[in-house]
């Protein structure tokens, strides 16, 4: 008896040491399992960050720096150094991080980037505040700080506060600011500064630091709503490009801005929103102008007309005045024979009427030698009318059409097309009319928008049309989702078409990226992509 009661206590005992072994293995598992969750996801967290951590320093600065340009904001830099310890690292060891001084910034600020940025040149900021002298005043103690690194300053921005209010009000606050600025350092010398950008009024004028002797480097000059009411001593520097913004209906006299601006060495031109008068015809004489970009100027021919720029390439053109082409620019045919890249819109308002044949006529013979041409298809009902215009027989009897005119043309770019075009197949007749005039393939280009009217009125009528596009041209739609032609493949392979290639073109642009953590996230899909050497084949 005694025996059989020990092995019972025995068998209990080895009973209830299985139930701990039991649970002490359950317990384990459920470890083994939460270590192993643990393990998956620190090995994603560390796959993103080795990925983003093999990109060269080069890239990641670049990217980082496109970030905060972007956002034109002086704490952008502490929330992306905040993303983790080797951004931070990157951002306060980089010197180019630290070289766009905002005057507005306490006097810690400005210090602390005048010393991060090792003696790097400097791109002074200066904005407004709406109203008071007071507030513009408190810019000073930051002006003066920066003042005495004027031998490192690259570009100056003097920007007015975008504000809306009172015009009056907001006019004369603009014009302090501008004259404040200008006072304080018109008596310095800045032998590295390139370029100047003042947004808001200014006299040409007061602006003495300018001149050839105070800023021999100076090469962009950007003058918004500028006047030119007092003459200086001396002319600015001899630049590169020049942007004058004016008014709308406002009037440019400009033998006023030409004593005060050289024109022997401008490259680039842009023009917008003022009339020109009091011009003679050739009486602009620019030798080194590449580059004409004319927005809002009424009253162009005048100035068409006093221009003389033989080196004349790229012509960029915005209308929304009444005169056509055909007064704006008939009777140049000899006058821009140079330009090989042309932009022209004409802007549609109430009261201007559609653009006929005889303005297609003029724009063409005007540049007859262009090569590249980019047109808002809305402008242009009649561009492909057959047959437009007639031409008397005989060498250059394939002309049928005005941009026949063009027998240098590679490239054509709308953005969008007339529906009027797809009615008729007006575009698809041209295409086949040129290439059986022995003419080169042209690069077509479409430029619309995600789910774009064009691209759902063509798939309705036929995807057929994509065919003989691709037969008669090479074509490129930019701007359309990817969503369009996948919802059109699908379409076409239901109703039996043919399969068909149409090149796709995905534009590079500057990404803006508003919040830190998808940059982490897009960050680690683009150095996956630089690593594999394929950064130009993927979806925008």
């Amino acid at each position: 008896m005694h025996e059989l009661a020990q092995a019972r206590v025995e068998l209990t005992l080895l009973e209830e040491k299985a139930r701990g072994l039991l649970k002490q293995l359950l317990d384990v598992r459920a470890t083994i399992a939460t270590q192993r969750a643990k393990i998956d996801e620190l090995s994603r967290t560390n796959l993103r960050s080795s990925t983003i951590n093999r990109l060269p320093t080069e890239i990641l600065v670049f990217i980082l720096d496109l970030d905060i340009q972007a956002h034109h904001d002086p704490g952008r830099k502490q929330d992306l150094a905040g993303v983790c310890q080797r951004w931070r690292d990157v951002i306060l060891q980089t010197p180019c991080f630290w070289t766009t001084i905002y005057v507005a910034s306490d006097a810690s600020s400005t210090m602390a980037h005048l010393e991060r940025s090792r003696g790097a040149l400097l791109d002074i900021v200066i904005e407004s505040v709406p109203f008071y002298l007071s507030k513009h005043l408190a810019l000073l103690p930051g002006l003066d700080i920066v003042m005495a690194c004027a031998h490192r300053w690259r570009s100056l921005l003097v920007a007015d506060s975008g504000y809306s209010s009172d015009d009056n009000l907001e006019e004369k606050d603009d014009e302090m600011l501008s004259h404040i600025v200008t006072d304080r350092i018109n008596h310095l010398h800045f032998p590295s500064l390139k370029s100047v950008t003042i947004s808001s009024l200014c006299d040409i004028g007061y602006l003495l630091f300018l001149s050839i002797a105070r800023s021999p480097a100076l090469e962009y000059l950007e003058l918004g709503e500028f006047m030119t009411v007092r003459d200086i001593l001396s002319p600015v520097a001899i630049l590169k490009t020049l942007k004058l913004n004016g008014e709308a209906y406002s009037f440019i006299n400009p033998r006023s801005v030409w004593s005060l601006v050289p024109s022997q060495g401008l490259t680039k031109l842009i023009l917008s929103w003022a009339t020109f008068h009091s011009l003679q015809p050739n009486s602009l004489h620019m030798p080194s102008l590449m580059s004409l970009e004319m927005y809002g100027i009424s009253e162009t021919r005048p100035f068409l007309d006093a221009i003389v720029a033989p080196n004349l390439e790229q012509f960029d053109y915005f209308s929304c005045y009444n005169d056509p082409p055909s007064v704006t620019f008939s009777g140049f045919s000899s006058k821009f024979t140079n330009v090989r890249q042309l932009s022209f819109s004409h802007h549609r308002r109430l009261g201007i009427p559609e653009l006929l044949d005889g303005d297609a006529v003029s724009l063409c013979e005007a540049f007859p030698s262009v090569r590249h041409v980019e047109l808002h298809g809305d402008d242009w009902p009649y561009l492909f009318d057959p047959p437009p215009i007639r031409f008397e027989p005989g060498p250059s009897s394939y002309i049928r059409y005005p941009m026949d005119l063009w027998t240098e043309l590679e490239s054509l770019t709308f953005n969008g097309l007339h529906s009027k075009w797809l009615e008729l197949n007006q575009l698809m007749a041209w295409l086949v009319h040129r290439l059986a005039s022995s003419l080169q393939q042209l690069h077509v280009k479409v430029k619309g928008t995600c789910h774009s009217e064009v691209i759902r009125g063509i798939d309705q009528r036929s995807i057929r049309l994509y065919e003989r596009l691709k037969e008669s041209c090479i074509l490129e739609l930019d701007g359309f989702s990817k969503m369009d032609f996948t919802s059109m493949t699908r379409d076409s392979s239901s109703k039996g078409v043919s399969s068909f290639h149409i090149q796709l073109a995905v534009t590079t642009q500057p990404i803006w990226i508003q919040h830190s953590r998808g940059l982490t996230r897009l960050l680690d899909e683009i150095a996956a992509a630089f690593l594999v050497g394929d950064v130009s084949h993927s979806w925008a």
